[in-house]
């Protein structure tokens, strides 16, 4: 059925008029597709945008399909979508540990014809964890301080799926962070802490056999106490 539709929707591209877009190529109207593993192993999330060429006062709507290897003629299902105009999808019922990869195809139904981007992915090699979240500091006793956090709520099973993370941290007045880590425990100590220092810490979390990237750091945590000497 779609690839029977993405048939019909390539013919009446090329039999219908321009409206007036004579100069645009399907080149530089083509979808710029992301996807992330943000809640491996349960989906993968998609997202695209449209280049300024392609803009339009009248919507344009997307079919987003994907099927397992490159081959053309393998079978293809629907990309979840909220409705037609959505520029985001999810996969459901990831594959994992395969190395056939993902093929996604996002055509984008313009008023003046039709445009498609493929897009290839392994879903180990594209994860990318949410921030970690709840990151908050404690001064303990003799010039300590404790930080600790949890894994994201995206994040769907971190006790199999585990963790590690990475701290950043800078003493107000300083010219750069510092890091620490990997580390796979969701809190840290620093020791011999300055007294009466400001500081601003930050964490960032990853797969913990490194597979696809590390998160974004999370909001910053800061704390202006007084410790002891």
């Amino acid at each position: 059925m779609v690839p029977r539709l993405l048939l019909t929707l390539a013919l009446w591209a090329s039999c219908s008029p321009c409206n007036g877009r004579e100069g645009i190529s399907a080149a530089t109207t083509q979808p710029q597709v992301q996807c992330r593993a943000i809640r491996y192993p349960i989906a993968i999330d998609c997202f695209w945008t449209l280049p300024p060429a392609a803009n339009s006062t009248r919507s344009t709507s997307f079919i987003a399909t994907y099927r397992l290897g490159v081959a053309a003629h393998g079978e293809s299902w629907p990309c979840l979508q909220q409705t037609p105009e959505a520029t985001t999808c999810t996969i459901p019922d990831v594959q994992i540990f395969s190395m056939v990869p993902y093929m996604l195809n996002v055509t984008a139904v313009h008023p003046w014809g039709i445009s498609s981007s493929f897009v290839p992915f392994v879903p180990e090699h594209i994860i990318k964890p949410d921030p970690p979240e709840g990151v908050h500091l404690s001064p303990l006793p003799g010039q300590q301080l404790r930080v600790q956090w949890e894994p994201p709520r995206s994040w769907p099973f971190p006790k199999i799926f585990s963790l590690k993370y990475r701290v950043r941290y800078k003493r107000h007045g300083a010219a750069r962070f510092r890091q620490v880590g990997p580390i796979e425990a969701t809190s840290f100590t620093f020791r011999a802490v300055r007294p009466q220092a400001r500081y601003c810490i930050q964490v960032a979390a990853q797969e913990l056999t490194d597979y696809g990237e590390l998160s974004d750091w999370s909001h910053p945590a800061i704390v202006s106490v007084t410790l002891d000497k």
